[in-house]
């Protein structure tokens, strides 16, 4: 049977922040902006902005093992809710994204991250954009979004799997960044030399 996103999660859009969100050392919420998501698609919970919330309404805040998708732009991720501790809640140019209640027992909130950000559903979200300046999926194209749900076993396998390249992968970076370093300093020297020499 065909299923589609919308089967298995609640979509709710971002908190109604008007304009520009400005910090404030007095604010009642931590806000997820995109300038809050790294180049592997976690959130930087240390980098999160304190704000004062436009309306006072628990349900949208952010859960453990909530999901946060951007909608607008070219850029439509999804990233995980992990690690939160304060109230907090993803700007408007997310769609808030929650397991709904009778499905929490069959689908891992890590699994719906991992395949939203493969490259099926992204074809999908690059067709389906709306929009010429500022490109955009609208709620009813993310509801709709074709989804395959494996057992939890294949699930927890595929996440544990995405886990470790992702390791690999920023252990590559950090090698491949030492070596430039590396290379950085032997050119430096050289050119030291040759100053001195001439």
């Amino acid at each position: 049977m065909a299923t589609t996103l919308g089967d298995f999660v609640q979509i709710t859009s971002g908190h109604p922040f008007r304009g520009r969100i400005e910090s404030n050392k007095d604010g009642d919420v931590y806000v997820v902006q995109m300038r809050n998501i790294d180049a592997e698609g976690r959130i930087d919970v240390k980098s999160l902005t304190l704000a004062k919330s436009v309306r006072e309404n628990s349900l949208d805040r952010l859960r453990q093992n909530d999901i946060v998708f951007i909608a607008k732009g070219s850029n439509n991720t999804a990233s995980l809710v992990e690690g939160l501790t304060k109230d907090t809640v993803c700007a408007p140019h997310f769609f808030h994204l929650r397991i709904k209640p009778n499905k929490q027992n069959s689908i891992l909130a890590g699994f719906i991250c991992w395949q939203l950000n493969q490259k099926p559903a992204q074809r999908y979200f690059k067709v389906s954009a709306e929009g010429s300046l500022q490109v955009s999926i609208r709620k009813k194209v993310l509801e709709d979004t074709p989804f395959v749900l494996p057992d939890l076993e294949t699930q927890r396998n595929i996440v544990n799997l995405h886990r470790c390249a992702m390791r690999e992968i920023k252990t590559y970076h950090q090698l491949i960044e030492n070596r430039q370093l590396e290379m950085t300093a032997i050119a430096s020297d050289l050119l030291n030399r040759l100053d001195k020499s001439t």
